[in-house]
């Protein structure tokens, strides 16, 4: 499968997560060809609640940051449990089946907690990256790239390193700059999570 283009602004996510929408988009792959990227409007600052996205204005207790990991972890999960369903389905690394079945489980859980959390906080279940090209997040294209591929449990693997890596990094990031306790604990949570299960992948590729 080819490489994605999609690269980290790792100082940027790590200063702000407000702009992480724009992180993984648009940057060249190794073979210097710029990636079809669909443009993305900015989330909103650090601090600040976006109008657009919450019921009556203002979110309870959640800030442009918090706001911004939530609506960004809960698809980015919903996506990846797609790719862990045609790892189970499709591929034939019964250790790495296994893996992705425990991701799963774990994936799901935590969605339901974000979801949550936005639902008392009287935000919306919208996806406002819907059709971004972002790094860590699943396409459609990229699924079926996988399902096509001569391997599949290799295309899953790199589709899962860049999906855990990327969610581990702007997690630590919202737990660092983010203001709702719950979602800085679960932004916490979720990245030791991620560092753990990183590690576990890397080692079935070893």
């Amino acid at each position: 499968m080819p490489r994605r283009a999609r690269r980290v602004a790792t100082a940027a996510a790590v200063t702000l997560l407000a702009a992480l929408p724009l992180a993984g988009c648009g940057a060249e792959d190794d073979r210097g060809a710029a990636p079809d990227v669909t443009p993305v409007a900015e989330a909103p600052a650090a601090g600040a609640t976006d109008p657009a996205t919450v019921d009556g204005g203002a979110a309870h207790g959640l800030s442009g940051t918090d706001l911004a990991w939530l609506q960004l972890m809960a698809p980015m999960n919903d996506r990846t449990l797609l790719l862990l369903e045609l790892v189970g389905e499709s591929g034939d690394d019964a250790e790495l089946g296994a893996f992705a079945g425990e991701l799963a489980l774990t994936h799901a859980e935590e969605t339901t907690r974000m979801r949550e959390i936005l639902d008392e906080a009287g935000v919306p279940d919208t996806n406002p990256h819907e059709g971004h090209n972002m790094t860590g997040m699943v396409t459609d294209d990229e699924l079926a790239e996988i399902a096509a591929a001569s391997d599949v449990d290799a295309a899953a693997r790199e589709a899962l390193h860049e999906h855990l890596a990327q969610s581990a990094m702007i997690s630590g990031s919202a737990a660092e700059n983010g203001s709702d306790e719950a979602t800085t604990a679960l932004a916490a949570e979720l990245a030791e999570t991620r560092e753990g299960q990183l590690a576990s992948l890397e080692a079935l590729d070893a």
